[in-house]
């Protein structure tokens, strides 16, 4: 009795800029096209159910590559360092995106995920410096630590209804975030969640969050305006530090615990009367 059989592409090794696939292949295997720095576009074939992992890291040269409808899985580190990736568009269907799947597309400017979505993995989006607006779906549960570390322009995001977890360093970084507005659904805000987020001027935290976790809004200068749960039993260490904020500009729970260090300031660097020299400049 005939079983089950896949047809992959294992390996692609050519020069040509313009590639492609042709019909008949299921999937795109481990690191096929990976450091192909020829490359500049990709069409995939309807039918494809599955794109490896690494299967387009680093295609430093890769502009465009459609994604077809019957994609199921998209692998870890599968687009990672494709740093001239303007689009990604992720079909319906797609339930996870895993660990460094876009990072480091630094180009990636629209960027659009599917209803089916529920988990965004580890630095998935990480280092997505052009990445400026971003509708999350409504059936998005968690979103993995680091997952858009560094994404600098980040300034527009819509949040789901039904997201549970954000963890540690999600969005740290994200200096051009102005406002946060959680969902009840979330129950879980990492470590350093927030921080650095240097244009983040308020937060609205769900009611029923109990610990507001170490460093999570460290370094978020223009932060003014905070809307503290009712539930809220404890406030980590650095939680607030180098915010400009104080305890007495806030209203805290009866009982509240509050880390001695969690509203500490860093000293002013010393003006020293002379220009630094700049080696980005």
């Amino acid at each position: 009795m005939a079983g089950d059989f896949t047809i992959a592409l294992e390996s692609y090794d050519g020069t040509d800029k313009d590639v492609v696939v042709d019909s008949g292949i299921d999937k795109i295997g481990h690191r096929a096209f990976t450091n192909n720095r020829y490359v500049h576009s990709v069409v995939l074939p309807e039918g494809i159910v599955e794109i490896e992992d690494e299967a387009f890291s680093a295609c430093v040269n890769l502009r465009s590559v459609n994604i077809p409808s019957t994609v199921r899985v998209i692998g870890a580190g599968a687009f990672k360092g494709c740093w001239r990736l303007e689009e990604a568009i992720v079909p319906e269907g797609v339930e996870e995106l895993g660990l460094k799947t876009f990072a480091r597309c630094r180009s990636l400017k629209a960027l659009t995920l599917p209803s089916t979505l529920r988990s965004i993995g580890d630095a998935c989006f990480q280092h997505c410096g052009d990445l400026k607006a971003l509708v999350l779906p409504e059936s998005l549960e968690s979103i993995g630590a680091s997952a858009f570390y560094n994404c600098k322009a980040l300034k527009d995001l819509t949040w789901p209804g039904h997201l549970e977890t954000i963890e540690n360093e999600a969005f740290r970084g994200c200096v051009a975030l102005e406002d946060v507005e959680l969902p009840e659904s979330v129950g879980w805000v990492g470590q350093r969640c927030f921080k650095d987020c240097a244009s983040l001027a308020s937060v609205a935290l769900p009611s029923h969050i109990e610990f507001i976790e170490e460093g999570v809004f460290e370094g978020c200068s223009s932060l003014d305006a905070v809307v503290v749960p009712n539930d809220l039993s404890h406030v980590e260490s650095r939680a607030f530090a180098d915010t400009g904020l104080s305890q007495d500009d806030m209203a805290f729970p009866e009982g509240c615990h509050i880390a001695s260090d969690a509203f500490a300031q860093s000293a002013p660097k010393p003006v020293t009367g002379r220009a630094e020299w700049d080696p980005e400049s």
